[in-house]
């Protein structure tokens, strides 16, 4: 009796998410009607023949219309079936009609409250219908736990799920393998791998078995953070304490290994995962055949597209997008545009990710004419361009000399809601200098400046290039001296670029310091440095220093680039007598 004159005041809070039918939002005026038993049950067995929304509406009127009312548990049949549907809000306005209407709620009802707000990613207000079967006495399943934690993990709030669940188990509830499952899976998804692993061992200490689920979401962690030989080795420890792997199991750790170009070992375990009777579905084939995309090994691609068609696995989206970006990288844009074709033929629709994927590919070969209306055909089919999208169509621009054109093209994007960052600027900027725009890349720069947009090192190299470039050697100095100051650290690439301003400016004394200084700053230089510090040093035919330095790259594992190997052979050209020397070059660099 307390049930039924209590009035929720949580489902009456859940309004917000009532269904707009106005039978629902008013009370019902059909009258009441007996019917006999057999009828009844005639009715209510049909329940499970409903197939869409409507029909579920239809039926509850029927049933409250019934005098008596059907049971709650009848009730609860059909609102799970709505559930089923993925009507959340129309389930939750079912139940407010049934307690308006004086049925009597119980456990299995509000759990079904608590799905829907979870699905809806409400879980907030699934723990007030918690708090609320507790205070009027209903107990609580351990399925209603479990959709909180999960709903809680799902929606990012891991630490509240853990919270919960310490709560509820001092309360004298047992967690069970799924509650577990559900707290190491949310803090795999926000990439807490080492806390996941360190919740398995608590969870292991204390008895309680895992399933192949939590071992899973941990694996997939793993692989993610790129220690795939310790993901191998919790498989390995899973299977040895006899928790078979799933095709879960088997993708994750196929397409970790794919990830880290390691296809022969992703190759090993896919045989073994079929010879237990285990067949690939679309993720593991799409993992192989982006892989061998990204290695550019696109007959092997191909190859593999090939068999899993013959194994009745259709490509999806990711494994022709993957095609199309292999492609577009190796400059073949007739083939892209063919992936295109077949893709949209086999009912998969281009997304954003596919246009990027063509438009920078039509931008590398310069054909920005082509660039720009994919742009505007992804824009008309209500796709929006994301920032990558917008890079490579400036970066296009900056190729074929219009970087005024593509600092336009900052204002049209802004006007589709997307904002430059940090890369957009660093585009133009490098696109103004190598366009001969000297002015308008300082005074853009300094604009940066001014809106604290170039605190990072890459912007100040460019300016330092662009400047040595134009023979301003003692501004980008003075500007190199101030990045210390500016809190940048000052990286190989940015050295480089300074050494090379020096050597071109005949200061070779002053390249060969600023390189020890590298040393001494805890940066080494790597290959391009020296190369570019030998070139300089070979220009101005000083031979001794140019071997010291190529001894010294020999040392340390570096080779001779193509223009260091050009400006040699001249060098050896000059001193055909010298014999002992070019016997010593030879040795050196193989030339």
């Amino acid at each position: 009796m307390l049930l039924r004159r209590r009035r929720f005041p949580i489902l009456q809070h859940l309004g917000v998410f009532s269904n707009p039918r106005s039978f629902l939002l008013h009370p019902l005026h059909s009258p009441q009607y007996s019917s006999s038993k057999r009828n009844r049950e005639q009715l209510l067995n049909s329940m499970r023949d409903l197939k869409t929304v409507d029909a579920a509406l239809d039926f509850f009127n029927k049933m409250v219309a019934m005098n008596p009312f059907p049971s709650v548990k009848d009730f609860n049949c059909l609102c799970s079936i709505v559930v089923k549907m993925k009507h959340y809000t129309t389930a939750i306005s079912l139940i407010k009609r049934m307690h308006s209407l004086g049925v009597k709620i119980d456990s299995w009802t509000l759990n079904i409250v608590v799905n829907c707000l979870c699905r809806l990613k409400r879980t907030v207000f699934g723990l007030s219908i918690l708090g609320l079967m507790f205070k009027i006495g209903l107990e609580p399943t351990v399925v209603t736990i479990n959709t909180i934690v999960n709903g809680l993990c799902v929606e990012g709030n891991v630490e509240q799920a853990l919270g919960l669940a310490e709560r509820i188990e001092n309360m004298g509830y047992e967690s069970d393998s799924y509650t577990h499952g559900a707290i190491i899976n949310g803090l795999c998804k926000v990439g807490d791998t080492s806390v996941a692993i360190g919740y398995l061992r608590k969870v292991e200490k204390r008895g309680c078995k895992l399933n192949v689920v939590a071992y899973s979401a941990i694996m997939d962690g793993l692989c993610k953070d790129g220690l795939v030989p310790e993901a191998l080795g919790l498989w390995s420890e899973m299977t040895g304490k006899g928790i078979q792997p799933t095709l879960v199991t088997y993708n994750c750790l196929i397409k970790g290994l794919c990830d880290f170009g390691r296809w022969q070992d992703a190759a090993i375990l896919l045989g073994m995962m079929m010879k237990k009777g285990i067949m690939p579905d679309v993720q593991t084939f799409s993992a192989i055949v982006d892989n061998f995309c990204k290695e550019g090994m696109i007959t092997r691609a191909e190859s593999v597209i090939g068999f899993m068609v013959r194994m009745g696995v259709e490509p999806n989206d990711f494994t022709y997008n993957a095609m199309i970006n292999a492609h577009c990288l190796q400059n073949q844009m007739k083939e892209a545009m063919d992936v295109l074709d077949m893709m949209v033929r086999k009912g998969c629709l281009p997304c954003t990710v596919t246009y990027t994927s063509l438009i920078h590919g039509w931008c590398k070969i310069k054909n920005m004419n082509k660039a720009m209306s994919l742009l505007c055909e992804m824009i008309n089919k209500g796709l929006s361009p994301n920032i990558c999208t917008w890079n490579a169509l400036i970066g296009g621009l900056c190729k074929v000399w219009k970087p005024l054109a593509a600092k336009e093209l900052i204002f049209t994007m802004q006007k589709h809601g997307q904002l430059p960052n940090l890369r957009t600027y660093a585009i133009i900027l490098d696109g103004l200098f190598k366009c001969n725009f000297y002015s308008e890349a300082i005074s853009l720069f300094r604009a940066l400046e001014q809106m604290n947009l170039d605190r990072h090192i890459l912007i100040y190299s460019i300016v330092l290039d662009g400047m040595c470039s134009f023979g301003k050697l003692n501004d980008a100095r003075e500007l190199f001296s101030c990045l210390p100051a500016k809190g940048l650290k000052i990286n190989v690439y940015t050295y480089t670029i300074m050494i090379k301003g020096l050597c071109k400016e005949g200061l070779l004394d002053d390249a060969e310091d600023l390189l020890m200084n590298m040393e001494e700053n805890g940066c080494p230089p790597n290959a391009c440095t020296y190369n570019v510090l030998v070139q300089g040093l070979l220009r101005i035919y000083d031979i001794l220093r140019s071997a010291k330095y190529l001894q010294l790259m020999k040392g340390k594992g570096f080779s001779a680039d193509a223009t260091t190997t050009e400006l040699l052979i001249s060098s050896f050209s000059g001193i055909k007598g010298e014999n002992a020397f070019q016997e010593f070059l030879q040795k050196l660099v193989g030339v």
